[in-house]
């Protein structure tokens, strides 16, 4: 991808001390170390494997960063079947389709976990309106709180577990950037040819989600 935007993804997938930016307003959530929290390690994998992470510490910054990644990747038009992101879309001055995917060839959700150890992001049907991976549009914008960065897959099921009691997933995918070792050697895996994109957001800006 070209342009200020692009490069700043490029510099998250490639920089090799794994730097992250955020505003100045922001704390140093992502000094690396020896270590590393689980935010920084899922961070580090994610954007090791193709993925495009950004951080958010407030409304303003989520705006200006939609405005900015749909720029980009040249697509003002939003598959976006949650509730609790319409008004973002909206003040991004982004279009938004609620019941077909055919209707954009990108697309946002929620998720349920982000995985520190693997680098990927649990979502399922639930925040996917029951559509089936492959029906999705192939530029995928996800948005998660702080709290949701999680150590292990056994912790995202528990996570599940706990919020999900009355309406169990159908269906859980694991999303991950193409580049992804596991997905490249793969001979059909349904990230390949993918570009996700990983909104990290202070809990508070997300209050409806669980």
């Amino acid at each position: 991808m070209a342009g200020l935007f692009g490069k700043f993804f490029s510099i998250l997938s490639g920089a090799p001390e794994h730097s992250v930016h955020e505003s100045n307003d922001s704390s140093k959530r992502y000094m690396s170390s020896s270590d590393d929290p689980v935010d920084l390690s899922f961070v580090k994998r994610f954007t090791d494997g193709g993925g495009y992470f950004v951080y958010c510490g407030s409304k303003k910054e989520i705006i200006n960063n939609l405005k900015g990644a749909a720029s980009e990747f040249g697509e003002s038009h939003f598959f976006l079947p949650e509730t609790p992101l319409v008004s973002w879309f909206k003040e991004s001055g982004l279009t938004i389709a609620k019941n077909n995917p055919l209707d954009a060839n990108a697309m946002a959700s929620t998720c349920h976990a982000a995985i520190a150890q693997t680098g990927g992001i649990m979502i399922s049907d639930i925040q996917t309106s029951g559509l089936k991976f492959a029906q999705l549009p192939a530029i995928h914008l996800v948005f998660a709180r702080v709290s949701q960065v999680v150590n292990s897959l056994s912790d995202g099921m528990a996570a599940i577990n706990k919020f999900h009691r009355n309406q169990r997933p159908k269906a859980i995918i694991t999303l991950k950037g193409k580049m992804d070792e596991s997905v490249m050697q793969a001979k059909v895996d349904p990230n390949k040819g993918r570009q996700i994109y990983f909104f990290l957001v202070e809990d508070h800006l997300l209050p409806e989600l669980k």
